[in-house]
């Protein structure tokens, strides 16, 4: 799995594209943990990323492998959450089409997996080569 997201990482470094300009670098956080039991398999990840990520975003991404806590603000008990989770970092120009990637990845994970939601963090970044 480490040698897989290190050539992702060199994938989305030397993707020449964005050099020397701004671009928006979103992260996808995706818990593994699904509603009333059980996870999504090794397997099942590698398939999502394959057949749904990857297609939208072809000249590179990097896949991190964390673990997640959060707490539902709309569950009967103030008990965390704690699971593994699976960040996706992906640099981009920001376009209505890259905006409409991202929502379909989210979409598709939420129903696939019966999440409450993927979040999702955008920051403006400068790429230097």
């Amino acid at each position: 799995m480490k040698r897989f997201v290190f050539i992702f990482l060199l994938l989305a470094l030397a993707t020449p594209t964005f050099a020397g300009s701004a671009a928006i670098e979103t992260k996808l956080y995706f818990g593994l943990g699904i509603a009333g039991g059980g996870r999504v398999s090794e397997r099942q990840w590698t398939r999502f990323l394959a057949e749904t990520v990857t297609p939208r975003f072809p000249d590179g991404l990097t896949v991190l492998s964390g673990t997640g806590q959060w707490r539902d603000p709309k569950g009967q008990s103030a008990k965390v959450i704690s699971e593994p989770a699976r960040i996706v970092v992906i640099v981009h120009p920001e376009t209505a089409a890259t905006a409409k990637a991202i929502a379909e990845i989210r979409q598709a994970y939420v129903k696939s997996f019966h999440q409450q939601s993927v979040l999702q963090t955008d920051q403006p970044v400068n790429i230097v080569e």
